[in-house]
């Protein structure tokens, strides 16, 4: 007869078997790395899919996603528990103006990508500029509109991009001479341009001292801020001239002029002069010294007719001027050229030349 097992070897038998059962429950459910819950990548950029559930040889979880994708959730595993569900990818929270972070759905909801704060408005959201500064302003009635084809708020010392400096004399005299960026005036920023008196020490002696510009078109619209602190604008004298458009650089050429002849005019020669309606050389129109006064003058190549606005009205419209010599209106010019009367300074600031109308600054 052949011997029963001691009892102690069916109780390890039984182990045996409880044992190996256990092991094939955890392979198929946990994964052989069983570590915690996947969690999403700590820096996706914008919520990347929704989480996966594992199959019955990944890992459930693992290390963090490389680009923001969420853990493998795992899903059931074969011959046992389920896996532990991976966490949502967590949008980024840096991402700059990217579009918006999309939920996981894989687990806890990723939360969305936010949109850098000085983005151009993604999707995810950032705060969008209100207009982004050229040359210390705003588009739209601002010191530089976005259609201008000049504009300048003289707020570094250089010449103005654009510009060129024209007088009577040698042609390779520095702008300096006869112009400074100055902050003792400014009408906005911290500086305004000055064109210095003919008598002032360091001068070039030119009474004729303009920067130059080229017009966009025959017609064309623009608009600058002129003070003087020496005395009104305008004032009972002949044919000093501060801004004209001509129709090539010289000089001599085509020029209609925004000058001080008897009152503030349009005027192209003595034969041809546009005043205010209601003003003349017994009732001049003037600017009072020691303010800003927001000019804009529309040229018309074309019909020879222009219009002057100050201060948002409309004082000279569609003045018929015709030109001393044919030809388009090419170059803008700003600064002073004094015929009469005594010396001054002649301030600038927020000059603009533009297609269409610019307006002056709110």
């Amino acid at each position: 007869m052949k011997a029963s097992r001691p009892p102690t070897h069916r109780l390890f038998e039984n182990i045996q078997v409880i044992g190996l059962a256990f092991g094939l429950t955890l392979a198929g459910g946990c994964g052989s790395n069983a570590s915690t819950s996947g969690s999403g990548g700590t820096q996706g950029t914008g919520g990347a899919t929704s989480g996966s559930g594992g199959s019955s040889t990944s890992t459930g979880g693992g290390n963090p996603g490389s680009g923001g994708k969420v853990g493998t959730g795992g899903a059931v595993g074969s011959g046992g528990a389920t896996g532990g569900s991976g966490s949502g990818g967590q949008g980024a929270s840096t991402a700059t103006g990217g579009s918006s972070g999309g939920a996981s759905t894989g687990g806890a909801n990723g939360s969305g990508g936010r949109g850098g704060s000085t983005t151009t408005g993604g999707n995810g959201g950032g705060t969008v500029p209100t207009g982004g500064s050229s040359g210390g302003g705003a588009t739209g009635n601002g010191q530089c509109p976005t259609n201008a084809t000049f504009c300048s708020g003289f707020e570094d010392s250089g010449l103005p991009t654009g510009a060129s400096y024209k007088l009577n004399g040698n042609p390779t005299t520095l702008w300096t001479t006869d112009f400074e960026v100055t902050t003792a005036q400014h009408k906005s920023g911290k500086s305004s341009l000055r064109v210095k008196p003919a008598e002032e020490a360091g001068t070039s002696g030119s009474a004729y001292k303009m920067l130059a510009v080229p017009a966009p078109t025959d017609v064309f619209w623009v608009r600058f801020y002129i003070q003087q602190t020496d005395m009104d604008l305008g004032m009972p004298l002949n044919n000093n001239f501060a801004a004209a458009v001509a129709s090539d650089d010289p000089n001599e050429s085509t020029r209609v002029e925004f000058s001080e002849d008897v009152s503030i005019t349009l005027r192209t020669d003595d034969g041809h002069i546009a005043r205010p309606d209601g003003y003349s050389r017994d009732k001049p129109f003037t600017l009072p010294k020691g303010a800003w006064h927001c000019v804009e003058i529309n040229f018309n190549g074309k019909t020879n007719q222009h219009s002057l606005y100050i201060n948002n009205t409309n004082l000279i419209v569609d003045a018929v001027l015709p030109p001393i010599k044919t030809g388009a209106l090419k170059m803008f010019r700003f600064g002073f050229s004094p015929m009469h009367g005594p010396s001054r300074s002649v301030y600038y600031d927020d000059v603009a030349v533009a297609p269409s109308r610019i307006g002056c600054l709110p």
